[in-house]
């Protein structure tokens, strides 16, 4: 399925669609913020931009994976959304892949169905 910053905006929707307590968090960085680039791997990825603002608090301490979301869909496989942040703790952006490990592209005529599990790898640091 070809990628673009639509469909970048379609899995950031799935994502905000989801009840995890540090979706307000994320709203407040998607409000400021933007898709910068899409991956062209035939993954579905895409990276994402937070501009400088001390009245930001960051989403985790540091770099790195935020969360996991596993999705189960009409195809044989998962789809999984990782959220990742920069070294400020800002969100930067999401791997989206398709089975165990990214087994291949994005296949064409895919939907997600439900949600299977949400994954934290890091809290979000004191207020």
């Amino acid at each position: 399925m070809p990628h673009s910053h639509q469909q970048a905006q379609r899995w950031l929707d799935l994502v905000m669609a989801q009840a995890f307590a540090e979706r307000d968090l994320l709203a407040a960085r998607l409000a400021v913020g933007a898709i910068t680039s899409i991956c062209s791997c035939g993954c579905h990825g895409f990276e994402f931009a937070v501009p400088n603002n001390p009245e930001i608090k960051p989403m985790s301490a540091g770099a790195g994976m935020f969360c996991e979301m596993a999705f189960s869909s009409n195809l044989s496989e998962e789809v999984a959304i990782l959220l990742f942040t920069d070294a400020r703790g800002y969100f930067a952006g999401a791997d989206v892949t398709y089975g165990p490990a990214n087994i291949g592209p994005m296949p064409d005529g895919i939907e997600v169905n439900e949600l299977k599990g949400i994954w934290h790898s890091r809290p979000a640091p004191e207020s």
